[in-house]
C-alpha cells in the first residue's frame, strides 16, 4: 500500500526529530520513590523458564502477529517461520497473514499440532484508511473484503465468534483512528515494529549501525527496548473508561524492513521472536508439548485462545532476559457476601490473577526477579513502586490495576540508573461491592 503524503510527513517528522533516540535516552533514568520491599522470607523471585505453575496453569511464550511470503507480504515460508520459532525457543506462533484464513483451511494448525512450537492461525484485516485489526480465534471459512469501515470489520469478526483487537494502534505509518468504534476487545499495547520504526532516525542510526556491526542484530533490538508510551496511553485511556481491554505484545514480523526505497531482511524472524513475546497463562491442566500429543489435537490452541480472551497474559522484552512475573489479588478476609457474584476467580476467597475481577480492598501482589523494579498503575496513573522484584498494595479504589516491570542497573535512593522497560501485565479489575 502506497503511503499518503500525510504518512510520509509523519515519518519524516519522526526521523528528523529523533523521537525514538530521545525516548531511549530519557527512559534509562527513573526518579521513582519506592515502597519498602517485603521481608526476604516472603519474597519470590519469579519463575524461570516455562514451567507448570502452582495453580495448575502453564506459562507458554508466544510470537504474535507474524507474516509469511506464502500467504501475504512476509519474507519467509511457513517452514522457515516455524524453524526460526524453534530456534528462538518459543512455544507457539500466532500467524496473521493479511486478509486471509487460508493457512487454517490448508491444515497448517493440524500439521504442527502437538509440536513445539505449535501454530495458531489468525487474520490481520485491513480497514478503511489503511489501519489494521487482528482477528483471533476465527473459523476457517471466515472471509472479509479489506478496506471497509472499522466498525463493519469489528462487527463481522464478532459475528463469526472471533476476537477483534487493534493492530499497530499508534504506529507512525497507519495509526488507528477509529477509537469511537465499539466491540474491540483490546489492542497491541507493545508492537516491536512500531518501536523499531521510531528508532530509525539520524541520531539513533549513528549509534545503532556501529552496534549492529560489532555485536549483531539482537544487540540492536536490545538497545531499542523502550516504553511504548503512546500505545500504553491509548490502552490506559480505554481502561479509565471502565472497559475491559486485553493488552498484547506483538511483532508485525515480516523479516523485511523498508528504508527509503530499499527493502532489507531485518530483523530476522528468529531475532524478532527472541525480542518480544506474550506470556500466556493457560488454566487447563498442563499438557505435554510433544509429537505423541496428536490425539489431543486442538487443545493447545483452545487453551491459548481462552487465556487471551480472559486477559491471562503479560508481554515482555524477552531479549533483555526471560522474565517470570506473577500478579495476583487476594480478597480481604471479610469479603462482602456479594463477592460470590464475581467472575470465575477472585470469588469465595480464591486468588485472582491478571485479567480477573477482584473485590475492593484486595491485596495486590506482584513478584518478579530481584533485579526488577515493579511499578503499579491504575488506569494510567502511577500508584506505587517497589524494588527487588516484590510489591504488595491494598487496592482502596476501584479500577484497572496493572504492573510494569523494569530491569535496573543501579539504585541510589529514588533514582534508578540504567532502567529498561521489561514486562507489562494485563490488569486486575478491582470492582466495588454494592
Amino acid at each position: 500500500m502506497a503511503s499518503s503524503l500525510r504518512t510520509k510527513f509523519r515519518i519524516a517528522t519522526t526521523v528528523l526529530g529523533a523521537r525514538g533516540f530521545w525516548d531511549a535516552l530519557a527512559g534509562r533514568v527513573l526518579w521513582q520513590p519506592v515502597l519498602n520491599p517485603l521481608p526476604s522470607e516472603e519474597r519470590a523471585t519469579g519463575e524461570e523458564g516455562r514451567r507448570s505453575r502452582g495453580d495448575g496453569s502453564q506459562r507458554l511464550r508466544g510470537a504474535l502477529h507474524v507474516h509469511t511470503c506464502t500467504y501475504s507480504d512476509g519474507a519467509g515460508t511457513i517452514e522457515e517461520v516455524m524453524d526460526a520459532a524453534k530456534a528462538a525457543g518459543v512455544d507457539f506462533v500466532l500467524l496473521t497473514d493479511h486478509n486471509t484464513m487460508r493457512p487454517k483451511t490448508d491444515g497448517l494448525e493440524e500439521r504442527y499440532a502437538g509440536q513445539t512450537p505449535f501454530l495458531i492461525v489468525g487474520d490481520e484485516i485491513t480497514v478503511k484508511g489503511g489501519a489494521f485489526l487482528l482477528a483471533l480465534d476465527m473459523p476457517a471459512d471466515f472471509e472479509f473484503a479489506p478496506g471497509q469501515d472499522p466498525q463493519v470489520a469489528i462487527d463481522a469478526i464478532l459475528a463469526a465468534g472471533g476476537l477483534p483487537l487493534v493492530s499497530l494502534p499508534d504506529d507512525m505509518k497507519h495509526p488507528w483512528d477509529a477509537w469511537d468504534a465499539t466491540g474491540c476487545a483490546g489492542l497491541e499495547a507493545l508492537n516491536l515494529s512500531t518501536v523499531a520504526r521510531e528508532h530509525i532516525n539520524l541520531l539513533s542510526l549513528a549509534w545503532l549501525l556501529p552496534l549492529w556491526k560489532l555485536k549483531g542484530e539482537l544487540a540492536v533490538l536490545r538497545a531499542i527496548c523502550t516504553r511504548p508510551d503512546a500505545s500504553l496511553a491509548s490502552w490506559d485511556r480505554l481502561l479509565a473508561q471502565g472497559k475491559k481491554q486485553i493488552g498484547l505484545g506483538a511483532l508485525d514480523a515480516h523479516a523485511l524492513m523498508k528504508i527509503g526505497k530499499k527493502k532489507h531482511p531485518i530483523p530476522s524472524y528468529e531475532n524478532s521472536f527472541r525480542a518480544v513475546t506474550t506470556h500466556v497463562l493457560t488454566l487447563s491442566p498442563p499438557f505435554p508439548l510433544s509429537p505423541d500429543n496428536g490425539k489431543r489435537e486442538g487443545e493447545q490452541i483452545r487453551a491459548v485462545h481462552e487465556a487471551i480472551r480472559a486477559g491471562h497474559c503479560y508481554f515482555a522484552y524477552d531479549c533483555l532476559g526471560e522474565i517470570g512475573l506473577d500478579f495476583s489479588a487476594s480478597p480481604p478476609p471479610l469479603s462482602h457476601p456479594k463477592g460470590l457474584l464475581l467472575g470465575e476467580r477472585g470469588k469465595g476467597g480464591e486468588r485472582a490473577i491478571l485479567g480477573d475481577d477482584a473485590p475492593l480492598g484486595s491485596t495486590l501482589t506482584a513478584t518478579g526477579p530481584k533485579t526488577a523494579l515493579l511499578r503499579l498503575y491504575r488506569a494510567g496513573e502511577g500508584i506505587v513502586a517497589a524494588g527487588k522484584g516484590s510489591l504488595s498494595y491494598v487496592a482502596d479504589k476501584p479500577g484497572a490495576y496493572r504492573i510494569e516491570a523494569y530491569l535496573v542497573g543501579a539504585q541510589r535512593g529514588p533514582l534508578f540508573v540504567g532502567a529498561r522497560p521489561w514486562a507489562f501485565t494485563n490488569p486486575i479489575y478491582v470492582i466495588p461491592l454494592s
